[in-house]
């Protein structure tokens, strides 16, 4: 779980669509797409994203494993994109020696609440996008059922293949195709790098009927920024959403759950059937009836903040695919959150926001691993059976997974601090009415 800063941006060019506007290069999360708001009324949206065209032909699909242009194939076609991309390669992860905090140490109540599961192990801040195959098959929590379905959001060739073989879901992770083209191009493109592209047909599910009510880009990035689970039939990567983008909430993943009967794990000695959430950014910022204000009310999507506009030392004006926090970015600061309107100090206010809504999920984090442990002593003493054993049980699932979605969504409150405050509200209430059950 990476906990980086996040801020607003939109620069959007409303111009002649020609053929001499290339709109894209590697793996990034740009926008160029019709969207159509509620009322049906169609937005066209174009996102300046460079004014130079390609330095050689495209390559050829057909030469590359799985059909997967990889992002070494595009380096000279796109040569600032690809410089760009790869300086990710600095953002090392733990298993390669990168300088990453490690979870379990800043927040040890972790060991108590995900007691079981695979994430006791080892669970790290995350790394840049070209390390996520090596990152992945070098965590500890890899073992002997993880099955190949793990590469669904770390290499654009397991999706390749996934779609002309569904059945290699199930494959077992040890007998693993050898995969070597992580998070880059083809995630985001296709084999198009003037389009944007859901490669993943159960993001692509998720979204349903909603799907271009949020920027191309924005989609994009959510096919892995996003709340998934492995089906018990299949394997396959599927979401817990069956109503779209309101649908995207932890209330609503909550019943949806609860209705399949579904578990990541079982707590022990409580044998609460427990959800181990995975990192819901998309649904934070877009999800549910009051999505993220510049989402909701300017359209704004991930690129706008994450992805800056540069120059080439030639002078050429280009995308970045350099991903950081805005609040690194001096210029985005100066000359469009500043100027804006919205933020005389952007900086400072997203810093007040995340001290705020860490305090928060930090403080229900203890009082959760309270519970649980008074819960866990109840039954060993045989001091809780029947009505009230079956309802803490449900108090431990569902707290937990109201707290673990503010947790584990990476921006720490700032992309939607209402949502965040709210969500961790209803955790405390459930953890108050369970401490009133355990006496």
């Amino acid at each position: 779980m990476d906990k980086p800063f996040f801020s607003t941006r939109k620069r959007l060019v409303f111009a002649i669509v020609s053929v001499f506007i290339l709109i894209f290069a590697l793996a990034a999360c740009q926008d160029t797409t019709d969207t159509s708001t509620e009322d049906g009324d169609d937005v066209v949206q174009t996102q300046e994203l460079g004014d130079y065209g390609p330095f050689g032909d495209a390559p050829n699909p057909s030469d590359f494993e799985w059909d997967v242009i990889t992002y070494e194939g595009w380096k000279d076609v796109y040569p600032y994109h690809y410089e760009s991309y790869v300086s990710n390669l600095d953002n090392k992860p733990a298993s390669q020696g990168g300088d990453k905090h490690n979870y379990l140490t800043d927040y040890p109540f972790l060991m108590t609440l995900y007691k079981g599961h695979a994430f006791t192990k080892g669970y790290w801040q995350a790394a840049g996008h070209p390390w996520a195959i090596k990152d992945m098959e070098g965590s500890p929590r890899i073992g002997e059922t993880t099955l190949q379905n793990c590469y669904g959001c770390k290499s654009p060739q397991y999706i390749s293949l996934i779609i002309k073989d569904p059945a290699a879901a199930a494959v077992p992770f040890v007998d693993s195709e050898n995969f070597t083209e992580p998070v880059a191009c083809w995630s985001c493109h296709g084999n198009d790098p003037e389009s944007n592209s859901v490669g993943s047909p159960w993001w692509n599910d998720a979204l349903g009927s909603d799907k271009g009510k949020t920027p191309a880009s924005a989609e994009v990035c959510g096919q892995c920024h996003n709340e998934y689970y492995f089906d018990p039939d299949t394997r396959i990567v599927t979401n817990p959403y069956l109503g779209g983008l309101k649908s995207m909430t932890p209330q609503d993943l909550i019943e949806y759950y609860d209705n399949i009967g579904f578990r990541d794990w079982v707590y022990p000695v409580t044998e609460t059937p427990m959800i181990k959430l995975q990192h819901p950014e998309f649904e934070m910022i877009y999800g549910g009836a009051t999505p993220m204000r510049m989402a909701r009310e300017n359209n704004y999507a991930c690129a706008d903040c994450h992805m800056g506009p540069t120059t080439a030392s030639d002078g050429t004006a280009f995308t970045s695919h350099f991903w950081q926090s805005p609040l690194k970015n001096a210029d985005l600061l100066a000359n469009d959150c500043g100027q804006s309107g919205c933020h005389s100090d952007l900086a400072k206010e997203v810093a007040g926001w995340q001290d705020q809504v860490v305090k928060r999920f930090t403080a229900t984090g203890y009082d959760l691993e309270e519970m649980v442990n008074l819960f866990v002593a109840k039954v060993e003493a045989g001091e809780i059976a029947g009505d009230d054993l079956d309802r803490m049980r449900v108090i431990q699932r569902h707290a937990q997974i109201y707290w673990d979605f503010v947790f584990v969504e990476n921006s720490n409150g700032a992309h939607n601090r209402a949502y965040a405050l709210a969500y961790l509200d209803e955790a405390d209430k459930l953890i108050k009415e369970g401490m009133g059950i355990l006496g």
